[in-house]
């Protein structure tokens, strides 16, 4: 690994201190005053704190949206805004978030070497380290393919670690997890004093993650990448996919409902299964700076905390033209994914900002009655008409008659039809229609507030911090039980056992109340289709994640990439793609994978240029 990475985790050592979920997770370097570091590394206290730090490394990637979601189906930019080179397929081997994802996920791993070279081979530490390490050389896969596979601590200036053939480093995965999923010092489940922490339930998740990935890039075969085909070489890995992922949801059915499931008051709930852990209470430092982004990553621009009252956003990742019409009327998921009401809030009659909490955005979580405060927007899926938002408004004429007041925040209110075109119709302040016009989705193009929020992170304790972007204290869910449904589905889908993938499609439909389908032949997605696009299963199996997962950072370009049909999705739905030369070098060559840094492969004295991934 390159000499950059050695440094970056011994400074990374020395200087963190976490906002963990609990003491084990609040490491802090206590090896100042003539300890060395192996001196203290070699203690409980000192392995503790290391490992703690390992688990830190999560955080990155698990906010990282640029790689997650970018140059995919979902999302599209705001207020055009230019959504980055990672949408348009325009990233090099300079690009520097793709340099961060490698040089922070080897400094994790790195990290967790280091606790099996102070601690041993054996105890909850080693085995909690193994599992953050082989959670590593998964994202790394996913992103980059075949990678160094390191296992030693690296505490010295070496730098010759040679790329492992993709299929052996899925091997050494698969043989260490498995190896992990029967290990005694780990315990059954995340849960109470191991929240956070790494268990046998989530290495089972892992397993039945790599297995699939496995899969698709050892066991099937690209036929054409426009056309999305592949032929399927043998179902062994699929079928251990399928098999994992049955030990992992162990036969816990989806009965939680969608809305509780992410109510940001229940969190830690039966479904999570692994999660990345914030905590504001005991955050040494600045709490509006201690947390993540990710309540503000997924949005239109409204007004800001301290002029509106309203949620902070990075004015981004707005639901595509496709991904406005993929939940069906009655599918819960679209009122559990996205804020339908946003409310007005009344100034400091001082200060002249707005209340905050119980007024404004967070008033939805933080009040069991909200009928006394006037509405700024409301936003409704496709499938309601016009006349019926008529209806609503004058059914709630009184709640924006006060909306020009001086002391309060919003001046006009709007309500959004978000399809494609979309309706809108802005309201006097006696609440009648001033407005109404139609305007070409694409989230609204310039206009502000024209897009709809996503609110599965929302944190109604948030500070009222307009400058800040990490307020937010929400766990971040890894892996969780109607995900891994998901994972069975499309396992056994390729293992060619239909009926079994149809079912848990289903049970993932039916907890939101969506229509269940007979077949996957019965989908008929309300997106529009180019002319002669067959919609397959595995098209089926991808919208559900879409549905089910949307607005999460889960990761849809890992999704498209591995399924095959990076291509064929962008091509079809990327406004900035239009043909697979869009994605390719000038040599014709793909970008199935994200180019390994060129810092490494200039410093790594076992990587040359040759080693470098195809289109780049």
């Amino acid at each position: 690994m390159k000499k950059s990475i050695y440094v970056y985790v011994l400074t990374l050592m020395g200087t963190l201190t976490l906002s963990g979920c609990n003491d084990f997770l609040e490491a802090e370097n206590k090896s100042s005053g003539g300890v060395t570091a192996d001196e203290y590394y070699s203690t409980e206290e000192g392995l503790q704190s290391l490992l703690a730090t390992a688990y830190s490394g999560l955080k990155w990637m698990a906010t990282n949206t640029d790689l997650n979601e970018w140059g995919t189906d979902l999302y599209v930019e705001v207020r055009s805004k230019d959504p980055g080179e990672f949408h348009k397929y325009i990233f090099s081997a300079e690009n520097g978030t793709i340099e961060n994802l490698y040089t922070k996920t080897y400094a994790m791993i790195n990290n967790a070497n280091g606790v099996l070279f102070y601690g041993g081979d054996n105890g909850q530490f080693a085995a909690e380290a193994k599992f953050l390490r082989c959670y590593g050389y998964y994202l790394l896969t996913q992103h980059f393919g075949g990678v160094p596979y390191v296992t030693k601590y690296i505490n010295n200036a070496e730098r010759n670690y040679p790329r492992m053939e993709l299929g052996e480093l899925y091997k050494h995965l698969i043989k260490e997890l498995e190896e992990l999923a029967v290990c005694e010092t780990l315990p059954e489940k995340s849960v109470g004093e191991n929240l956070g922490r790494a268990s046998k339930r989530a290495v089972a998740a892992l397993l039945s993650k790599v297995y699939l990935a496995a899969g698709w890039d050892i066991q099937t075969t690209l036929v054409n990448a426009v056309a999305g085909t592949y032929t399927v070489n043998s179902t062994e890995y699929f079928e251990k996919a399928s098999e994992w992922a049955d030990k992992t949801i162990d036969g816990q059915g989806l009965t939680m409902s969608f809305h509780d499931k992410w109510w940001p008051f229940n969190e830690n709930n039966a479904e999570e299964i692994f999660s990345v852990q914030y905590q504001r209470e005991g955050y040494v430092g600045d709490i509006a700076e201690g947390g993540h982004n990710l309540q503000g990553s997924f949005g239109h621009l409204y007004g800001g905390p301290t002029d509106s009252g309203l949620k902070a956003s990075a004015a981004s990742l707005c639901p595509s033209t496709k991904a406005i019409y993929l939940w069906d009327e009655g599918d819960e998921r679209w009122t559990g994914t996205f804020m339908q009401v946003m409310y007005n809030s009344k100034k400091d009659n001082v200060t002249g900002i707005p209340a905050w909490g119980n007024e404004g955005y967070f008033a939805y979580y933080n009040n069991e009655d909200n009928s006394h405060l006037d509405i700024a927007f409301a936003y409704f899926p496709y499938y309601v008409s016009k006349s019926d938002v008529k209806d609503w408004v004058a059914e709630h004429k009184d709640r924006f008659s006060h909306s020009t007041a001086d002391n309060v925040a919003n001046n006009r209110a709007g309500l959004f039809i978000i399809g494609d075109p979309m309706e809108i119709i802005y309201l006097d302040p006696s609440g009648n229609v001033a407005e109404e016009f139609t305007l070409e989705y694409h989230a609204g193009g310039k206009r502000a507030q024209a897009g709809v929020s996503v609110r599965k992170y929302d944190d109604p304790l948030t500070a009222q911090e307009k400058s800040s972007t990490n307020t937010c204290y929400r766990d971040i869910q890894l892996f969780h039980l109607s995900d891994i449904y998901l994972i069975a589905a499309e396992a056994y889908l390729m293992a060619g056992e239909e009926s079994k993938a149809l079912r848990y499609l289903n049970d993932v439909r039916k907890r939101a109340k969506a229509t269940e389908l007979a077949s996957f032949e019965a989908y008929n997605p309300m997106y529009v289709l180019p002319e002669n696009y067959e919609i397959t299963a595995l098209d089926v199996l991808l919208d559900e994640r879409a549905r089910e997962l949307f607005g999460e950072n889960e990761g849809r370009w890992i999704d498209l990439r591995r399924t095959k049909q990076l291509v064929r999705y962008n091509v079809t739905f990327n406004n900035y793609i239009n043909s697979v030369a869009d994605m390719s070098n000038n040599k014709g060559e793909v970008k199935w994978l994200r180019p390994i840094p060129e810092g490494d492969i200039s410093t790594n004295e076992g990587i040359n240029p040759e080693d470098q991934n195809p289109g780049y």
